[in-house]
């Protein structure tokens, strides 16, 4: 399977684009986030649960990097105070995030690629499963990654939720994967289940004191849509300053890992340098 992903989502006026200092209330949007599983937003379009066939994997040549030089993501303008959808726009970079765990099974495969790979990357985790494997909490921190909070409980409905439980989900969320990483680390960024931001949303990630974070790149990974349309999708939208999205948690993750073996070196061997956020 191949093409692209396209993305809908209600967006902020024209902004600079950069690290954000925080959560603004005054400039919350929000996705609409239904009853995805995933962090993909609706209207994002992938077809769920592909079996690649026995055709060969073509993998298209990544974009030539131009340091310092960061195409905006389609659609997408930023805005301080809301969520941070590419990195600053310096050299060649680019930012790995996975999402949804940590998970038994493939957060240590997720870890033994990025190991092999020597890249680090940010993983969003949900808060429930950071205090059951407070072991995997501390091996993401062990090789370098950072942890982004990512709710304790991963509600798609976040945006239409009152603040007080929004507050409740968040703040728990903390409280788990400091618990689980010990040593006194504390996650600074937010990711929101599904994109979905709301005036309320926003203003909970600030009264938290987190930086709220987003994606560019979006190959919807979580539902399975063959390999051949995660590397497609990666290696077409990639530029300097995306932040893709992938996923650890959730479900089957073996397309994930098997794209992601083969996208990331292609990323490298191009000119793209791995940062985090």
């Amino acid at each position: 399977m191949t093409g692209t992903v396209s993305r809908r989502a209600l967006l902020f006026a024209l902004g600079g684009v950069g690290l954000l200092a925080g959560c603004d209330d005054d400039h919350a949007t929000w996705h609409g986030a239904g009853d995805l599983t995933g962090d993909s937003r609706p209207g994002d379009a992938a077809s769920a649960d592909v079996t690649d066939s026995a055709s060969p994997l073509v993998v298209p040549p990544a974009n030539p990097p131009q340091p310092g030089v960061c195409p905006p993501p389609p659609g997408v303008e930023q805005k301080p105070g809301g969520p941070q959808y590419s990195l600053p726009c310096h050299g060649t970079d680019i930012a790995l995030t996975v999402d949804d765990g940590p998970d038994p099974t493939y957060t240590p495969k997720m870890l033994a690629l990025l190991a092999q790979q020597g890249i680090r990357a940010t993983f969003c985790m949900i808060g429930r499963s950071a205090a059951a494997h407070p072991d995997l909490v501390k091996r993401v921190l062990a090789g370098g990654h950072h942890i982004a909070n990512h709710t304790f409980s991963h509600p798609m409905n976040i945006a239409k939720m009152p603040a007080g439980t929004v507050h409740t989900e968040i703040a728990r969320a903390t409280d788990a994967i400091a618990k689980a990483a010990g040593g006194g680390y504390r996650p600074t960024l937010f990711r929101s289940p599904g994109g979905a931001w709301s005036s309320t949303v926003l203003g909970q990630c600030s009264a938290l004191g987190l930086h709220p974070l987003d994606w560019s790149v979006d190959p919807r990974d979580w539902s399975r849509p063959g390999v051949q349309h995660i590397v497609t999708t990666i290696m077409k939208q990639t530029h300097p300053g995306s932040i893709i999205l992938e996923h650890d948690g959730g479900g089957n993750r073996e397309q994930t890992l098997t794209a992601l073996g083969i996208v990331l070196p292609k990323l490298r061997d191009a000119g793209y340098t791995f940062a985090q956020p």
